[in-house]
């Protein structure tokens, strides 16, 4: 009992330091969201202020970060959309057709999610240069799908594995046509994981920045090169970039939320199955 009493203690104390470790940060940030210059930079911090929102005006209007939200929002939904939709059915291909490099196709998208996205950088600047579509919003949407294709397929093709290969005979045998027993059979059964893959795919191609500072300019950047935009030389706005920063966690939280159901039950699967 004393063993079983120290072990909860322990397990709830690492859980307990690992809640604050993550969400002080947070806090931080979208406390100083709200705050004028002369509060944030106070010699003792204190959590009790008059509140402004200033800082979300001016990063909206005088900034440009509508602009960047757009641009963020078309990248992130349109690459991750691509990215699912041709993740998903290659990973069906590679599990259900009969192909003899079946399994030489899957070990090599397992290496393209091995290999650095920095080594990716320069081939890829290379080729969306040269067919002219530096500085577009389709730049970056192509660097992300390459990025996270690879992520997907792996992905879906554990939790398409684990579903009982008589559904999908029996399906046949009732008449349904390949992609009626794709629709009508598997697809249910993989919704955890298409939930898991569109998020985390998202939430990559939201936050990413290397790739977006490289292939976008002033009127494509997108929300992390946009905010990176804010620490200058010499100083750093952080109001200004507290408030970026907090707008730009609020659509993943909600999207998270409403999705949380399959995406704990897709992260879980995901890790057993692949």
């Amino acid at each position: 009992m004393r063993r079983s009493r120290r072990r909860s203690i322990a397990i709830w104390t690492v859980l307990i330091a690992f809640t604050f470790w993550t969400v002080i940060p947070i806090g931080l940030v979208v406390l100083n969201s709200f705050k004028r210059a002369k509060d944030i930079f106070t010699p003792t911090p204190t959590l009790f202020f008059t509140p402004t929102l200033d800082n979300y005006v001016n990063a909206f209007t005088k900034a440009s970060f509508g602009l960047y939200y757009v641009n963020s929002v078309i990248v992130a939904l349109v690459s991750t959309v691509i990215v699912i939709v041709i993740g998903t059915f290659a990973a069906y291909a590679l599990t259900s057709f009969r192909l003899r490099s079946a399994n030489t196709i899957a070990n090599a998208f397992f290496l393209g999610k091995l290999v650095p996205t920095i080594s990716m950088l320069l081939p890829l600047f290379v080729l969306i240069n040269g067919i002219g579509l530096r500085g577009t919003l389709i730049g970056p949407i192509i660097a992300h799908i390459a990025l996270n294709l690879p992520f997907v397929v792996w992905l879906m093709m554990g939790f398409l594995r684990d579903v009982p290969h008589e559904l999908q005979q029996a399906a046949i045998i009732d008449g349904c046509t390949r992609m009626q027993t794709f629709w009508k059979v598997l697809f249910p059964l993989i919704l955890p994981g298409v939930a898991a893959a569109f998020v985390l795919s998202m939430q990559y191609s939201w936050n990413e920045l290397l790739f977006s500072l490289q292939l976008t300019n002033l009127d494509t950047y997108t929300l992390p090169v946009g905010i990176a935009g804010f620490v200058g030389a010499i100083s750093v706005d952080w109001g200004l970039s507290s408030a970026a920063a907090t707008a730009t966690m609020v659509p993943l939280i909600i999207v998270g939320f409403f999705v949380q159901k399959h995406l704990a039950a897709g992260t879980t699967g995901g890790a057993v199955k692949g």
